[in-house]
């Protein structure tokens, strides 16, 4: 191929979204070398950030007109797009099931990126064969819409299991956790709603780019909106592996204690019942076991000498509340009395709440609003007059 009219196309906003590219590719080569108690977890997640990786790597070499100054660069295959579902939903079920291993993956959620890797390598060979770069090729023009339509309903299926899947884990930890700082995955659910949204846009874009303008940038508001979306990707998910990074050693200390033994109760009389919540009643009350910012189910339990499980069924069948609503609740109650009391006038509302057991302002202010319909100033407010 003659490259005496091939020019290196570098301008500012390729430069930033390639400088995006290679932290992104060392950010996955540090997750995917991460020790800690979720490695395949982060394994999954490194492996995601690779591929997206490529396939945008891909559209730089294109953008920059390296294609055309180094053809065998284009070689190998650079879409593993049909992954990138299985690969979050994996990763999610990694941070959320402690016994998830190799060996319980099933390898069929990924026959569609080997038939997509395959038909590259056909296109490819294509290529070779007429000595042209194979995105020129008519294999190329029939083929890769169809396995970018299919790779955006593989995401859209899979983020969407993602997302069931932390939400049954968010109910569980409501139920064993009265602190959810450093357990709660709603840092990632609110990430794969975006990406989700991101890739549904994203690969229509692209298709459309590739059928109707066959790459060629003739629009200004379509080089923007293509700058745009790349620059987004990349970043976001780059914001994904830090979020990850930052979370990975707090989130599955004690996951495993989220499934627990359901256990028949139901033959217990009312007498029983109702010493039971007597008895927890009065850990609450005079105890005030609450004040403890880490208090769990398990714990809970152990003042009582009793069952996790029972504790957990008294609390959902007869009191009508999780653990983490029970436990808040008293802790709430204990501001408010606080926050009503002259002797503690000279305490901030947020030390009065960290001595009532909360551990955060943010959790604090949530929980209160969520009990009270106001905020803590405005319940402040209201009693001074």
């Amino acid at each position: 191929m003659n490259n005496e009219h091939i020019y290196f196309n570098l301008n500012p906003v390729n430069f930033f979204i390639i400088s995006g590219l290679i932290q992104n590719f060392i950010l996955a080569g540090i997750l995917f070398f991460k020790s800690n108690e979720r490695p395949l977890a982060n394994t999954f997640l490194s492996i995601t950030i690779f591929i997206v990786n490529l396939h945008l790597f891909y559209l730089m070499l294109l953008d920059t007109n390296v294609d055309n100054l180094y053809p065998f660069l284009l070689y190998i295959p650079y879409s593993y797009l049909s992954a990138i579902g299985p690969l979050v939903f994996f990763y999610t079920i990694g941070l959320t099931k402690s016994g998830f291993n190799v060996s319980t993956i099933n390898i069929k959620h990924f026959i569609p990126v080997i038939i997509e890797v395959g038909l590259q390598i056909l296109m490819i060979i294509q290529g070779i064969k007429s000595n042209q770069l194979f995105y020129n090729t008519p294999l190329y023009f029939y083929i890769t819409p169809l396995s970018w339509i299919w790779a955006i309903g593989s995401i859209f299926y899979y983020l969407q299991l993602s997302l069931k899947t932390i939400s049954h884990y968010e109910v569980g930890i409501l139920k064993h956790y009265s602190n959810l700082k450093e357990i709660t995955l709603s840092w990632l659910k609110k990430l794969i709603v975006y990406y989700r949204l991101l890739w549904v846009v994203w690969i229509p874009f692209v298709t459309v780019f590739l059928l109707f303008f066959r790459f060629q940038l003739m629009s200004l508001s379509i080089v923007i909106i293509l700058y745009a979306l790349i620059l987004i990707l990349t970043y976001l998910t780059f914001w994904i592996g830090i979020e990850s990074f930052k979370h990975g050693n707090l989130v599955f200390i004690k996951n495993n204690e989220t499934h627990v033994e359901h256990k028949n109760f139901r033959k217990l009389t009312q007498s029983e019942i109702k010493g039971h919540i007597e008895r927890i009643t009065q850990l609450m009350m005079v105890e005030r076991v609450y004040q403890n910012e880490n208090l769990n189910l398990r714990q809970f339990a152990l003042h009582l000498k009793t069952d996790p499980n029972l504790i957990s069924f008294i609390l959902n069948s007869h009191l009508n509340n999780n653990f983490y609503d029970f436990v808040n609740r008293y802790r709430i109650d204990e501001v408010k009395s606080k926050l009503n009391n002259p002797k503690y006038k000279q305490l901030t509302i947020l030390g009065i709440a960290l001595d009532s057991g909360f551990n955060s302002k943010a959790t604090f202010n949530r929980v209160f609003k969520q009990f009270t319909g106001i905020t803590p100033t405005e319940f402040q407010k209201r009693n001074l007059e």
